[in-house]
């Protein structure tokens, strides 16, 4: 089995493509009348993401995880995969708004530093990159596409929904001798974690780089926001009597 190369030229190329077929495809929908390119892509989106992690659940993970406690999609990137189906399939404003935050602030250093032994072109690597990428390639497309885009409340949302999942999964890691979004230990291949301390502190900073990496992704819209604002006709002025 092909060993995997961080910053290869297969990586390279999986992230290139995260960036650009989603962008192609929004633009081809803004110049279709009939509205097909948006719906057939945003179903395609959905499909390629619930038919991955299915696969790499039910196959992949079968001979190297026996337990059936290690083949349950609880890891941030598993949540964050079937907001992102939801959110392709119904323009659902929660499920946006998790894949939105969830996806790009968690999955994008899955997709940086991913946590992956085979190479190209080994079943693991492309469901590896049709999974992570696809999630921040549906979160583009849904952006960019369909126009939508998050608000202050769904940061609040995210945040507290993260902070609520962590305590969920952190339960079912204690009562199943499991490691669910790293929250027992560190992945094996360097990853942000190194440099947020020994467990179990790094937990507590990773909570706050979570809503560091949620307020930065939201920054952009603070910007936009503004000057929309700035450059929004004055109202006209009342007419004297």
């Amino acid at each position: 089995m092909p060993t995997f190369t961080r910053w290869g030229q297969a990586h390279l190329t999986a992230i290139a493509l995260t960036l650009i077929v989603p962008l192609l495809l929004a633009v081809w929908m803004r110049y279709d009348r009939s509205g097909r390119v948006g719906r057939w892509s945003a179903a395609g989106f959905a499909t390629i993401l619930l038919g991955t992690i299915g696969v790499m659940f039910v196959w992949l993970d079968r001979g190297a995880a026996p337990r059936w406690q290690d083949m349950m999609p609880l890891h941030l990137c598993d949540l964050a995969l079937f907001a992102c189906a939801a959110a392709c399939l119904t323009r659902h404003r929660f499920a946006y708004e998790i894949a939105y935050f969830w996806g790009l602030a968690g999955t994008l250093q899955g997709l940086i530093t991913p946590d992956l032994d085979a190479g190209f072109p080994a079943a693991q690597f492309w469901f590896f990159f049709l999974g992570h990428g696809g999630i921040v390639g549906s979160v583009l497309f849904l952006t960019a596409g369909f126009g939508m885009r998050p608000r202050w409340s769904s940061l609040v949302r995210a945040y507290v929904t993260i902070l609520a999942f962590a305590v969920v999964v952190g339960g079912f890691n204690a009562a199943f001798d499991t490691n669910y979004a790293y929250l027992c230990a560190k992945p094996g291949v360097p990853s942000l974690l190194d440099w947020l301390g020994p467990w179990p502190w790094y937990i507590g900073s990773l909570a706050l780089v979570a809503l560091a990496n949620f307020t930065l992704l939201y920054t952009p819209w603070v910007i936009v926001d503004r000057l929309r604002a700035r450059t929004a006709p004055w109202p006209d002025a009342p007419r004297a009597i």
